[in-house]
């Protein structure tokens, strides 16, 4: 029987061929990361490649719609296992066509092991492949506790509501097992389908007990994770959406190839380190424009003008923002808008608006970059909507059965034609190129589900994006907010937008949640500016968790209310250094039900001897933070003291505070 055992910092990694019961000379080959305290001599193990073919048989009983995960096809064994450079091949195959690669590498930096699987038909026939997972590892639970001192940790998404953490014991999942062992077989499956990866949830899970594994996908279509029981085997495993979770099949010829995307995982103390880790290996991941590395300050008019920019209300907008640190300036959805229709029904011909701009919005540009930004502007260019001429072009949309993919306004382009390929390259980058943009945002605004499809037209939609980037443009990635926030899509661009959530009261929740999964220097966070400077206090120490987008109502700012905004811009400059490259020491937050918010929530962020804290009250009430050191600099409309190793904030509700202390 095939067994190796690696050694990874203090994480072992160890491989070993099972028997499999009810298949007499037929083995399985499993995988487990564990910390090297731990004794993995009698842990069970499936298989590493979870994988199911149309006609397969499943290995134990009751599985059926629960998961295809342990079908007769995982009857695997190891051919060939080479180790260099950190990273560990393993060669798999059944004896009868079907061949596998599984690829493992460990970043030393950050503790992050990158997965994948490649599967090859050599079968002399035609397969039909149902499910092959990015990973699959074994191991979990019998060795970090028992079920009812072990959490399976998800993160619910929602627009404007996203990357919320939830935390269910395995015991109130019913994962405790049952006595007979495989007859209580339990699959707790969950993901996303369809073209918004982050919808439901985010594609990412741990599992904390004594220690805490995570791991993440690279997910840019339908997706799943499972946390599977089998009498004392327990094992998680993640990948693209399986036939019976999101009707993913893809008919594989003699001969052809299919690799996985990546999955990421690590071991660490608990949750919070595995996220800081999952953070700085998505950071050294990034290749941003130089202009991005010291995270400038944007303006984007989409909350000042609502869809309606154009070139007399963009001049008084670069009028009141003169002499703010402002780098860049986006014009948002609406400059293409024709004459008595809504910019949202209009999507699709990018025709600039001759009412909007009747000097071309090359004038508005070359205003832009006078004023000393670079330029951006908005696109939904994967859409179509009713009030669009591409509406109506079937021979350049997605179609099911002959007929339009249509949502209720939405068509879409099927980018896997050449012709629709061909549309983009006149009315996108020949239209950026003449204009002298330098920065795009990229919007979603819904969704498709459609099968194997539906993947094809993804990856060719991740193509587009690797080819904007390449033009050297700085790209934001947007979808209804964060809908399409996940790591493949996300290494690519230089920014995100975190959310949707621009006029309501729990931004600073929602931007504390995804800075779990977005860098800092990648998160853009809405700062809109209404009439109460409390609030500009409150948003910009939101800001602070990440990148400065600001917009609302700067025309007709007070002296007092853009001093204020200027103290806090300036402020933001001092702790670039913690929001790029510190480290989240904690999320307290004790608000349960956002849309109507009691409570207060305290972010932690630290890099060497200087801790960033950022408190956000949606009730009345004071806190207390240990502070053993200097109070370094502070922005908020709130009274505080720093006094015998405390930082006191008396707090009000809808106020909030910034504090920078060196230790």
């Amino acid at each position: 029987m095939f067994q190796k055992q690696y050694t990874f910092g203090d994480i072992q990694v160890i491989y070993r061929e099972v028997p499999v019961s009810g298949h007499e000379g037929k083995t399985t080959v499993g995988l487990a990361i564990l910390p090297r305290s731990v004794n993995a001599e009698n842990i069970p193990f499936d298989s590493l490649v979870q994988v199911a073919f149309q006609g397969d048989e499943p290995l134990v009983s009751y599985g059926a719609g629960v998961t295809m995960r342990n079908r007769t096809s995982t009857l695997l064994f190891v051919e060939e296992q080479i180790e260099r450079g950190g990273e560990i091949l393993t060669r798999l195959t059944d004896g009868a066509g079907n061949y596998y690669i599984h690829s493992l590498s460990y970043d030393e930096t950050t503790g992050v092991f990158t997965l994948y699987t490649e599967y090859e038909n050599r079968t002399g026939g035609e397969k039909i492949l149902q499910m092959l997972s990015s990973f699959s590892v074994s191991g979990v639970h019998t060795v970090w506790g028992n079920a009812e001192d072990i959490s399976l940790i998800r993160m619910t998404s929602a627009w404007s509501r996203e990357c919320r953490l939830k935390r269910d014991s395995f015991s109130d999942l019913g994962l405790d097992g049952s006595w007979a062992g495989q007859y209580g077989v339990k699959c707790e499956r969950w993901g996303q389908v369809g073209s918004m990866p982050n919808r439901g949830y985010y594609p990412l899970a741990a599992i904390e007990g004594e220690y805490c594994l995570g791991a993440t996908l690279e997910a840019p279509y339908s997706w799943q994770a499972e946390m599977y029981g089998e009498g004392d085997l327990y094992s998680l495993s993640g990948g693209l959406g399986d036939f019976e979770f999101a009707h993913i099949q893809k008919t594989m010829q003699n001969g052809e190839k299919f690799r996985t995307h990546r999955a990421y995982l690590c071991v660490k103390r608990d949750f919070n380190a595995v996220c800081n880790a999952f953070l700085k290996h998505a950071d050294a991941r990034l290749k941003v424009p130089a202009s991005e590395e010291n995270l400038p300050v944007l303006f984007n008019e989409y909350c000042t003008t609502w869809g309606c920019p154009s070139a007399k209300n963009i001049q008084g907008i670069l009028a009141a923002l003169k002499g703010l640190p402002i780098k860049t300036f986006v014009i948002d959805c609406g400059w293409y808008k024709p004459q008595g229709k809504e910019w949202g029904l209009a999507v699709g011909d990018w025709e600039e608006s001759k009412e909007l701009f009747p000097n071309g919005i090359s004038e508005a540009v070359s205003a832009i970059h006078s004023a000393g930004m670079q330029a951006g502007v908005w696109f939904e260019f994967e859409n179509a909507c009713r009030d669009s001429k591409l509406y109506q072009r079937s021979e350049l949309l997605l179609s099911e059965n002959g007929k339009p993919v249509t949502t209720r306004n939405h068509r879409f382009l099927d980018l896997r034609l050449p012709a629709a390929k061909k549309y983009l390259d006149e009315k996108l980058f020949s239209f950026l190129k003449a204009n002298g943009f330098s920065y795009i945002k990229v919007d979603y605004n819904d969704a498709f589900a459609l099968g194997e499809a539906g993947r094809e037209v993804a990856e060719e939609s991740i193509a587009l994006t690797k080819k904007l980037c390449d033009t050297g443009l700085v790209v934001e990635n947007c979808a209804s907010g964060g809908s399409r926030i996940e790591p493949l899509r996300s290494s690519l661009v230089s920014m995100c937008s975190f959310s949707d959530a621009h006029e309501c009261d729990e931004i600073p929740y929602v931007a504390a949640n995804v800075s779990r999964v977005l860098p800092a220097r990648q998160m853009q966070i809405w700062v809109v500016l209404r009439k109460e400077i409390s609030r500009t206090v409150y948003l910009l120490c939101a800001g602070f968790m990440g990148r400065i987008c600001l917009s609302g109502d700067i025309i007709g700012l007070s002296a007092e209310h853009r001093k204020t905004l200027c103290e806090g811009l300036n402020f933001y400059q001092n702790i670039r250094d913690i929001v790029k490259s510190g480290e989240i020491v904690s999320i307290d937050n004790t608000v349960r039900y956002y849309r109507r918010a009691k409570g207060r929530q305290i972010y932690e962020k630290r890099l060497g001897n200087k801790r960033l804290v950022i408190v956000h009250f949606a009730s009345d009430g004071e806190v207390r933070i240990p502070a053993n050191g200097k109070l370094a600099g502070a922005f908020t409309d709130l009274e505080y003291s720093l006094q015998a190793g405390e930082l006191v904030v008396w707090g009000k509700a809808l106020h909030a505070g910034a504090f920078l202390l060196t230790e």
